[in-house]
């Protein structure tokens, strides 16, 4: 400790402005009696800060911040001051912690044997009760044995009016009787276990001990902070659309959980997904070597071990990968307190100038330590326009399925995490999101339009021998999809479906009379149908139902020599 032989050079801040010489400043210790009011929380740690306010005169002074959580790190503590004092040094200490707990480990002892007493009075009381149950039952058994001419009707209704009432009385204290001795058990349990916890209470206590010198008499905050282990946030978001699927509603919430030790009660909060203490130098190639393969000499069997490697293949030398490297940026949290509702109900603050980005909250939260269950608090939430439209692909259901294109006209950067999907009033189901940047189109899947099917058929399946003297052969596949809009109004379905692709120049596919043309979507022509794959976009009208549905043809045909096998080919 350091209380009273700190020596620095403190003219320069306190005293004479002109002076050149050494003093030494005399510290007096106190208590920082500080509060936790900020809390920075990353996805695998927090950064918390607490503040003291203290009345201070002029001088010197060492303030302990006491019981630092053992979750801390202790190389991530710093401090800072207003512009009435200044900081001198930052220093941690640690110090065994024990506890004398003699008298309520006598205490607990005590109970333990009384709650023991108690357990085998309950299990003689227990005892007792199957017994008088038993002589009931042999009661009952004689009662049944005697003979019919020997039977007194009305005292026979006696004894079973007394041995049903005396059953049910029984019957009734055993189980309570039974509910009392497992409960008690489990009292027993738990006193044990607390007597074996205290017996071996050995912690260490964490202080943080800051030095500052105040050069103006006054009100001073200090603020402490460091980083602790065990705390966590995660993305969730609740995604709702209107029937029509052209209005998409996205609510995005933050789901947090900590155990670090410590209650964060009524503190300011910013999300962030920095990631501090992540190394912060860039991975690095270490040489490669390749040579010619020397075959190894002979093992030689005498000396052979179990487990012993043989000889090695071309030798290479390479690095693991180090962790990625990642910059720490997070914005300062609001400091008062919100006073109104609409203000705390506002939307996150959102910071995403760097590589990192953070979320301020515009009110204050309280977050339990050691729960196991996750809170949940409100980022915000956006409105945005979708295009909707329907997917069939009938080669393996008739269901269509709705799909809207949606565009993130937030200013969020929509992380990575599960989303709840709802269309109308209806739960669809869950999703995954990946990373939305602002401005960003993703899709999203609304689930089955019940109204809406589309029906495959394969109409025709013809072989015919081709060429001079039947020197070929060809098989010609037609196929007929049928869709039906049950809606009021139209509806755009795109239809997906796949034909054969040749890998050999002595078999040709070709596809013929499509009643209607395939899509021109830059994406599909360019890498999809290349693979043989097919995609329609249509505009189905409304109520195009039974024979008034919509019908798309098409046709596939495969030519080969006859002397050419074949793969097969699906239906």
């Amino acid at each position: 400790m350091h209380i009273n032989s700190f020596a620095i050079l403190s003219t320069v801040l306190f005293f004479s402005p002109i002076s050149i010489g050494q003093v030494s400043l005399e510290m007096e210790p106190i208590e920082a009696h500080s509060t936790i009011t900020d809390i920075t929380l990353y996805q695998d740690r927090a950064s918390v800060t607490r503040t003291a306010t203290l009345d201070l005169q002029t001088g010197g002074y060492t303030l302990f911040f006491r019981d630092l959580p053992s979750s801390a790190y202790l190389d991530s503590v710093q401090a800072s001051v207003g512009k009435q004092a200044a900081l001198l040094s930052v220093d941690t200490s640690s110090r065994p912690r024990v506890k004398d707990n003699s008298d309520i480990i006598k205490e607990i002892s005590a109970e333990i044997e009384n709650v023991e007493q108690v357990i085998n009075n309950l299990n003689a009381k227990q005892d007792a009760l199957a017994l008088q149950v038993t002589m009931l039952k042999t009661l009952i058994e004689q009662a049944s044995n005697e003979k019919e001419g020997q039977v007194d009707l009305d005292h026979l209704e006696n004894q079973i009016d007394f041995i049903g009432s005396k059953m049910t009385t029984l019957t009734i204290e055993q189980t309570e009787n039974s509910n009392t001795i497992k409960d008690l058990k489990q009292k027993l349990q738990n006193l044990n276990r607390r007597k074996q916890n205290l017996s071996s209470d050995r912690g260490t206590q964490l202080n943080a001990v800051v030095d500052i010198g105040v050069k103006q008499a006054g009100t001073i905050q200090v603020q402490l902070t460091y980083l602790v282990n065990n705390a966590s946030w995660l993305p969730t978001y609740s995604i709702r659309a209107n029937n029509a699927g052209d209005n998409i509603t996205v609510e995005y919430d933050a789901q947090i959980w900590q155990r670090t030790g410590e209650n964060w009660t009524d503190v300011s909060m910013t999300l962030s997904t920095a990631q501090p203490q992540r190394s912060t130098t860039p991975p690095m190639p270490s040489p490669w070597f390749v040579d010619v393969f020397v075959p190894p000499p002979p093992a030689d069997s005498r000396r052979m071990r179990v487990g012993a490697r043989g000889g090695s293949g071309d030798e290479m030398y390479y690095s693991k990968n180090k962790e990625q490297v990642d910059a720490i940026e997070s914005m300062p949290m609001m400091e008062s307190e919100l006073a109104i509702v609409e203000t705390a109900s506002a939307s996150a603050t959102v910071n995403n100038d760097g590589p990192a980005v953070s979320f301020t909250l515009p009110r204050t939260i309280t977050v339990p330590s050691n729960r196991e269950e996750k809170q949940t608090t409100s980022l915000g939430a956006f409105e945005t326009e979708a295009n909707m439209f329907h997917i069939a692909v009938p080669m393996f259901t008739d269901a269509t399925f709705i799909r809207s294109k949606v565009t993130n006209t937030s200013d969020y950067i929509l992380l990575p995490g599960k989303a709840s999907i709802f269309h109308g009033s209806d739960y669809v189901g869950k999703t995954s999101l990946p990373t939305i940047a602002p401005n960003e189109t993703f899709s999203l899947n609304l689930g089955i339009d019940p109204v809406v099917t589309a029906t495959r058929v394969l109409l025709e399946k013809e072989s015919a021998s081709t060429g001079l003297f039947g020197s070929g052969k060809q098989t010609l596949y037609e196929y007929r999809i049928t869709i039906s809009n049950g809606h009021d109004e139209g509806i755009e379905v795109h239809v997906r479906d796949r034909y054969p692709v040749s890998r050999n120049e002595e078999i040709e596919v070709t596809l013929n009379n499509l009643s209607s043309p395939l899509s021109t979507d830059k994406r599909y022509v360019d890498s999809e149908k290349p693979m043989g794959l097919l995609r329609w976009d249509l505009n189905i009208p409304a109520n195009s139902t039974g024979d008034a549905s919509f019908v798309l043809n098409w046709e596939v045909e495969i030519a080969r020599g006859n002397d050419v096998k074949m793969t097969p080919l699906p239906e």
